[in-house]
């Protein structure tokens, strides 16, 4: 299964697999060439594949400030300011990319009308495309 024409050209590396687009981490990158893991496999423009998170929660934090959520001028094709679809659990609405860094990009979405608050809208962190075309986490 050839796909690495439908890969977007991003700053940060670009994968399929069974349809989800993503950005693999280096331990995925490994198996570039088994069809078991990953179908095609493109390079960022400007970062290569994450390292694995780290476990013990300073490390993590670091890796996260430092690394996961440095900001970048795409992440995986989207841009600041692009409409997209998100799948929320059971249903798929519109949201607008508000910010994209390494690891991902945040959305902001409307929420619909309640007595229970006054906010309307909220915001996701999304890092996948289903075979939709329909962002989720």
């Amino acid at each position: 299964m050839d796909q690495i024409a439908d890969l977007p050209a991003s700053s940060v590396p670009a994968a399929f697999d069974r349809g989800h687009l993503y950005s693999p981490t280096l331990a995925l990158t490994a198996h570039a060439l088994d069809d078991r893991y990953i179908y095609d496999y493109r390079p960022g423009d400007l970062y290569e594949p994450m390292p694995a998170s780290p476990t013990a929660p300073k490390e993590w934090s670091w890796w996260w400030r430092n690394i996961a959520a440095a900001p970048v001028p795409d992440f995986l094709g989207l841009r600041v300011g692009d409409h997209i679809t998100i799948q929320h659990v059971t249903s798929v609405g519109p949201g607008e990319v508000i910010a994209t860094e390494r690891a991902g990009a945040t959305v902001r979405y409307p929420l619909p009308e309640s007595d229970l608050t006054t906010r309307t809208h909220a915001e996701m962190y999304v890092s996948r495309r289903n075979d939709a075309g329909h962002w989720y986490p």
